[in-house]
């Protein structure tokens, strides 16, 4: 008898679109430290701008609220965004590696072409949120929550997703290698369009109950429970 864990799940729903309401007129802004120190008066409460070009390393955004506004080609590697508050934002080619995002929210958002090599993630909440061409490798989105997300062509390679939660997620050509699934329910998300090699998970495996694999990821996870496959 086949093992239900790995059989085909009716189709889930799908997430529901980022859809970001951005108001085609933005005030053109250098710097988000600058727009922040001048033109908000030091309150860190940012909308209707669009930031492009703009670099800072190891800078405090905690708290930060960026609504309704564009971000391209910036980098922002090792800042602190813990607890920012971030809706209906439009993220293309930007660079956040090792930066911090602890208990930060991000609702109806995009990001495209951007990196987050070893950024934290400690219970972020993503709420309508799309993602693609992007990397997450060695990042840590750890008790944090995907509801309404789209992943496409992206790496978390080596991310630590322990005590994920998710509901209507869905992941299209994504690199899991070496990623941390453990305590992560993974029920109705449909892997087999991803990589998935040497995936953390617990010794009964779990995680794995209800998502959907290729017959050659199945026979994968079939030989770490020690079954023999044969030709």
């Amino acid at each position: 008898m086949p093992d239900r864990r790995f059989q085909k799940a009716a189709s889930p729903l799908p997430p529901r679109a980022a859809d970001p309401a951005i108001p085609e007129r933005l005030v053109e802004a250098a710097s988000l430290s600058e727009w922040i120190a001048c033109a908000c008066g030091g309150d860190a409460s940012v909308a209707h701008v669009r930031i492009a070009g703009d670099a800072v390393e190891g800078a405090d955004f905690a708290l930060l609220e960026l609504s309704e506004s564009r971000m391209e080609g910036c980098s922002y590697a090792g800042c602190d965004f813990d607890r920012a508050m971030v809706s209906d934002v439009a993220f293309a080619g930007c660079d956040f590696s090792n930066s911090t995002f602890s208990q930060a929210n991000f609702t109806r958002c995009t990001f495209s072409s951007c990196k987050f090599t070893g950024a934290d993630f400690l219970e972020a909440v993503f709420s309508r949120v799309e993602v693609r061409d992007s990397t997450f490798a060695y990042a840590s989105l750890a008790r944090g929550k995907l509801e309404d997300v789209s992943v496409v062509s992206t790496d978390f390679s080596q991310a630590d997703l322990t005590e994920l939660r998710q509901r209507r997620v869905r992941f299209d050509d994504v690199r899991f290698v070496g990623t941390s699934f453990f305590r992560t329910s993974l029920d109705g998300v449909d892997l087999s369009s991803c990589q998935l090699a040497d995936i953390v998970l617990s010794d009964a495996m779990g995680e794995l109950r209800g998502c959907s694999m290729d017959l050659f990821q199945a026979a994968g996870i079939a030989r770490r429970l020690g079954v023999n496959i044969k030709d």
